[in-house]
């Protein structure tokens, strides 16, 4: 049965105005899908996660969908040109990045789709032509449940990737189940595969039309603020990864990854790179410059640490977990310790970069203390776990009748998709996006 013939508990209309005015994202009726490709239907086969692989190693993209929302909401994004030619930051950002996905040389194939009340293929141009130049027949009905159902039963085969835009605004029609958004996200992607991972992409745009709030009613002539609109990069974990580091660099927005699998990084102990106290690389010898993840301690106390630093290469991880400031937040040493911890964390620089030592191969550089000699070996973990940015709460809102710089009910949504994924995960600490296996012991 296709996807979106089957009608989600929280697929509903913001009211039966809007529908007839074909402006807000309503229920869609079971209507029939375009058949996908062979690329599309082919067996999943084992969707488990398997092991992380390196940024060598994602050399190419074997398919890419891309989801256009042209419901009425999405109008103020891409208004019609007027005589003044005037853009909005939408049409320039988005236009770009379907540029450089058509471009883009590590792009197998790709596939291009109107998210209607159902997906209808388009092509690069045509899609391009509507970014630019307006939607000229806007969708009578979407709904954010179903295009996440179908896009995750059915364009996500073993090596696809696909991509929603949309302002991911959902309308509960019955105010009553707004508490259960979360739930309707999560039916949504329920039956997904095993190994599912989204990336969500969020941006501000000027908007040039008429504003449909969650709930009811409408705004014309809005909007005197930017208003959110979102990108989510959906499909197998690993390759998903690969797609953030590589076809999502350099957007401007904030970013938020659920789902990644934990990236095996080059790492390594620098021996001789801002060393503080007596140690040495346990597990290379005492010669200068070696290198390796096991340090021995000969003295230590909390008036004179040990300090080492940990080189880690995080240029295939997403850029949020490349930030500084990310990373001196959420970086952290686990193990059964309590006198060696993340005093912090610094990105590369051109000096590093140019040294000609160990140092010039990595992007980061975490300095660990240790205030105390251990009694015996120690095995620790050098983990960043993925969690949710503070940017989610801020951009999300209960009333959106007065249209702003957030998006109703968005924490509540990715509420949904979160707790799905981490259901999916078994084993301690599954959330991590990188670990690094070190160990502390005495000289």
């Amino acid at each position: 049965m296709p996807a979106l013939a089957v009608l989600l508990a929280g697929c509903y209309s913001r009211s039966d105005m809007e529908a007839e005015q074909g402006a807000g994202k309503t229920t869609p009726a079971a209507t029939e899908q375009p058949e996908p490709t062979a690329a599309a239907t082919k067996p999943k086969g084992n969707t488990a996660p398997g092991p992380a692989k390196t940024a060598a190693s994602a050399t190419s993209f074997p398919q890419v969908n891309v989801f256009l929302e042209v419901s009425g909401s999405m109008q103020g994004f891409m208004p019609a040109a007027g005589a003044n030619a005037q853009t909005t930051q939408f049409q320039q950002q988005v236009s770009e990045w379907l540029s450089g996905l058509e471009r883009d040389g590590r792009v197998q194939q790709r596939r291009y789709f109107r998210i209607a009340d159902r997906p209808i293929a388009d092509t690069y141009r045509a899609l391009s032509e509507t970014v630019r130049r307006g939607i000229r027949q806007p969708a009578t009905s979407t709904s954010i449940p179903a295009i996440l159902d179908t896009v995750a039963n059915r364009y996500l085969a073993d090596e696809a990737i696909s991509v929603i835009i949309s302002d991911f605004i959902y309308s509960p029609q019955n105010p009553g189940d707004v508490p259960y958004i979360n739930t309707d996200i999560a039916d949504a992607l329920a039956h997904s595969r095993r190994d599912l991972a989204v990336s969500v992409y969020a941006f501000k745009s000027d908007f040039k039309g008429t504003y449909y709030p969650a709930m009811k009613g409408k705004v014309a002539g809005c909007c005197p603020q930017p208003i959110p609109y979102y990108m989510w990069v959906l499909g197998p974990a690993e390759l998903v990864g690969q797609f953030d580091a590589t076809l999502m660099k350099d957007q401007r927005g904030e970013q938020a990854h659920f789902g990644l699998a934990a990236a095996e990084v080059p790492s390594s102990v620098l021996s001789r790179f801002h060393r503080k106290g007596t140690w040495f690389v346990a597990d290379a010898g005492k010669q200068a410059g070696a290198g390796g993840h096991a340090v021995a301690v000969e003295e230590a106390t909390a008036e004179e640490p040990a300090e080492f630093v940990v080189g880690l290469d995080l240029a295939q991880l997403p850029e949020l977990f490349q930030k500084p400031e990310y990373l001196q937040k959420n970086l952290a040493l686990r193990g059964n310790t309590t006198t060696a911890k993340v005093a912090k964390v610094e990105a590369a620089t051109e000096a590093t970069r140019r040294s000609g030592g160990p140092e010039a191969a990595y992007t980061h550089f975490a300095t660990i203390r240790v205030t105390a000699k251990p009694r015996s070996k120690q095995d620790l973990t050098l983990a960043l776990p993925a969690a949710r940015p503070t940017w989610v709460q801020q951009w999300s809102t209960a009333n959106d009748s007065k249209p702003g710089p957030y998006t109703f009910a968005l924490n509540r949504q990715l509420d949904g998709l979160q707790r799905l994924l981490a259901s999916r995960n078994t084993g301690t600490n599954a959330a991590d996006v990188l670990r690094v296996s070190l160990s502390i012991q005495p000289d």
